[in-house]
């Protein structure tokens, strides 16, 4: 059992949050908590009563669920204190765009606390339309660090009988299958009855790159290493341009190194 966080500001895509949130603490017979921060201190009453309101949501009625409200100013420093405390595995954020993101998980321009947290971001753009995850996208270089992370996604493609899919996104060399094959092998995939594929995508730009093979391949979920905002900012960019539709958008696990 572990404990999931999910922040809301009772927006649509807080709710988007919530139902990934009850889905996995369903799973993994998890303590949900759901966090608001309240900035001012009139809206500290019209707050509880939302949250209040959320508690009682039929969707809730199988799962440890806890509210949380907290007063503060700023949202990603009080998310990363309540993290904390309750010692969460994974926070869950809805994002409805580049900016929210900035916000809530990237930090203002003085803060990126939650990048900056030991604990696993999940953040998801729309609507959860399956109670099934059967694909996992891992897009990696396959060296040192992806090491760090990899049994996280190893665990949570067991719990669900999902299939990996391991990516390289350049150029297809002899020593890039080499230590692909090799990390296979240190993982012992075939030997753990894991499901899995091997696919190396010559493509000059690395986050259209995951994203295109997740929407051609029917990804369900994007696991990603990374060592701060970086990556998974230009990811979400990524997600909005233009070459690519809006439903394309896949919800994305990153693991600090």
């Amino acid at each position: 059992m572990y404990n999931i966080l999910v922040p809301t500001d009772f927006s649509e895509f807080s709710d988007f949050a919530l139902q990934y949130g009850t889905f996995l603490a369903k799973k993994n017979d998890s303590n949900l908590y759901i966090l608001h921060i309240v900035r001012n201190e009139e809206k500290y009453e019209a707050a509880q009563k939302k949250l209040k309101a959320i508690s009682k949501l039929p969707s809730l009625r199988e799962v440890k669920a806890h509210i949380v409200l907290e007063k503060g100013n700023n949202v990603s420093k009080n998310i990363n204190k309540v993290a904390e405390e309750l010692e969460v595995k994974l926070i869950i954020m809805g994002s409805n765009g580049v900016s929210n993101v900035e916000e809530m998980i990237l930090g203002s321009n003085t803060e990126n606390v939650i990048i900056k947290t030991r604990f696993d971001v999940l953040t998801v753009k729309h609507e959860m339309n399956s109670q099934e995850l059967n694909t996992i996208l891992f897009p990696s270089n396959f060296k040192q660090e992806a090491y760090n992370v990899f049994e996280s996604v190893i665990k949570t493609a067991k719990a669900f009988n999902a299939c990996i899919h391991l990516l390289k996104v350049g150029k297809d060399t002899p020593k890039d299958r080499e230590r692909v094959n090799d990390f296979v092998s240190y993982f012992q995939l075939e030997e753990q009855g894991i499901d899995y594929c091997i696919n190396i995508l010559d493509n000059s730009s690395l986050e259209l790159g995951i994203l295109n093979y997740a929407m051609n391949n029917d990804i369900d979920l994007i696991a990603i290493g990374t060592h701060g905002k970086g990556a998974i900012k230009k990811l979400l960019q990524e997600s909005t341009s233009q070459n690519l539709v809006r439903d394309a958008f896949r919800p994305v696990l990153t693991m600090r190194f």
